[in-house]
């Protein structure tokens, strides 16, 4: 082959060979801008999946965390509307102070306070409580503020602390009813998302991240808190690369921080999700661009190495597809477990109390009527004690699937304590729930567990009140609890109502 045959390749030209060096060059920085572009929109995208997730994250705790105070405060108010305390705060003395006391303790073991205080003008306990007397900053925030609403961490105690304050009586015999009540965590679990807990002052009193707790959390830029100088601050940074990163920590870990407040105040819910994708994405941004460029000019290695990226991103979305799937079953059994007791397979109190709350939103707005019936198995030690604990399950299991039968599909039986379960009957009335309640206490009676060397017969009692449209979770539970206490008063084996006692009477084999 002669040397001009050899270059015929070539452009034959000055002219030509400059224009195929510009087209070249044309191609490369339009590849390069085009692939910078669509790396910084997969980081944005990113960055922005991983707000919104940590958004509703910290909403969802925030949510926990209200519903926790309001459920204080129900009890507050409960408690200081008993007859029992107003009569000792009017007139204080032994006959008034035991039927308070009794009423004081059956509040604290039944709703899992941590300390209830009735204290007097002058902020002394007027009676007095295994939990000692009020921390010094929460009776000093008490006198600034009578009506009292205080979440702290106690340092002593390591535990986080929702405080409330409500008045009782007035003038002269005016006391202060305070409860506390220790706080949980945040109870949020996700995919490269941390939940923490500040109080007003700034300090971590909740995380999921123990080596958190008792650190100022502040960002950077921001004015130094009373707290900071007392407390470490936890290390964040701002990021070079990415505005909206923060490092965390001697590892420089990239982070997302998202706030929540609530409305009452008092504490800020933050999450923290792992920006490490998109951070690392960011630092090989330029080559990854570079990586883009040779493969659209033409380049066989940069063809290569582009072919190799999309199939190792095809498989990461594969293995991400099946880690949500997974996620997704594990998060279903997750709620059910966290909804249903697993010996009788009934609802368990939470789900319950969820679903109370469901009707009573339902007769405010449509105004259908629902009764509950807090039922009670008569002489259920005696059975343990006589037939041993694997009977008393089997009785409890046999009541669940006999109840299941006799009550409607639409009616709720839920397994509240050891014993005791409650009965949900919606769009009913006072007379139609009696009549219910009545069946199924005709149904259990009449039908014994049968076992293969015994018989078990057994009865139960129950409570029933119709709920009111003023009504709140705790009232309602508190009316149908009373009712169920004077059954068993009136002898057991009876549905007993606030006006209306129904007898009956059955030999118990």
């Amino acid at each position: 082959m002669s040397p001009q045959n050899k270059l015929r390749w070539l452009p034959q030209d000055l002219y030509s060979f400059a224009a195929i060096v510009l087209l070249l060059l044309t191609l490369a920085l339009t590849s390069w801008f085009t692939s910078q572009h669509w790396i910084s929109q997969r980081i944005g995208t990113q960055l922005e999946d991983l707000h919104q997730q940590a958004a509703l994250l910290a909403a969802a705790a925030t949510r926990d965390l209200q519903q926790s105070r309001h459920q204080l405060k129900s009890i507050a108010r409960t408690l200081a509307s008993l007859s029992s305390t107003r009569a000792f705060v009017a007139a204080p003395g032994n006959s008034t102070r035991a039927s308070l006391q009794a009423d004081l303790e059956r509040f604290d073991s039944g709703f899992g306070l941590d300390g209830i205080w009735l204290l007097g003008p002058d902020r002394q306990p007027l009676l007095p409580t295994p939990a000692g007397p009020p921390p010094a900053e929460v009776s000093l925030a008490l006198e600034q503020d009578p009506g009292l609403r205080h979440f702290i961490l106690e340092p002593e105690r390591r535990q986080a602390t929702f405080y409330y304050a409500t008045p009782v009586g007035a003038g002269k015999r005016e006391a202060t009813l305070l409860l506390r009540s220790a706080v949980g965590g945040p109870a949020r679990q996700a995919y490269r998302v941390s939940l923490l807990v500040t109080d007003s002052q700034g300090l971590i009193s909740l995380a999921d991240d123990a080596g958190w707790l008792q650190h100022v959390l502040r960002l950077p830029g921001a004015g130094t808190t009373p707290a900071e100088r007392e407390h470490p601050r936890l290390p964040l940074v701002l990021s070079p690369l990415l505005p909206k990163v923060l490092l965390l920590g001697d590892e420089r870990t990239p982070v997302l921080l998202v706030s929540h407040a609530p409305e009452e105040g008092g504490y800020q819910v933050h999450a923290m999700a792992d920006a490490g994708a998109a951070y690392r994405l960011a630092l090989e941004q330029d080559r990854l661009a570079t990586l883009i460029t040779l493969g659209a000019t033409g380049s066989l290695w940069g063809g290569l190495l582009t072919v190799l990226t999309l199939k190792r991103n095809r498989r990461h979305r594969l293995v991400m597809g099946r880690a949500n799937n997974e996620l997704v079953r594990l998060n279903r059994q997750l709620k059910q477990l966290a909804t249903t007791d697993p010996l009788t397979d009934c609802p368990n109190r939470r789900a319950a109390e969820a679903r109370l709350q469901y009707e009573l939103a339902n007769l405010q707005r449509y105004n259908h009527p629902f009764c509950i019936v807090m039922l009670d198995i008569d002489h259920f030690k005696h059975i343990n004690d006589q037939h041993g604990h694997d009977t008393g399950d089997e009785v409890l299991r046999h009541f669940a699937r006999l109840s299941r039968k006799t009550i409607r599909d639409t009616d709720i039986l839920a397994r509240i304590g050891g014993e005791e379960f409650l009965l949900i009957l919606p769009k009913t009335d006072h007379q139609q729930g009696m009549h219910l309640a009545q069946r199924l206490l005709d149904t259990v009676a009449a039908t014994p567990l049968y076992l293969a060397d015994k018989t078990i017969g057994f009865t139960f009692s129950g409570g029933l009140t119709e709920a009111r449209k003023s009504d709140g979770t705790n009232q309602l539970l508190v009316r149908a609890d009373r009712a169920l206490y004077r059954a068993k008063d009136n002898g057991r084996c009876r549905i007993c109502s606030e006006n209306l006692v129904l007898d009956h009477s059955v030999a118990v084999g």
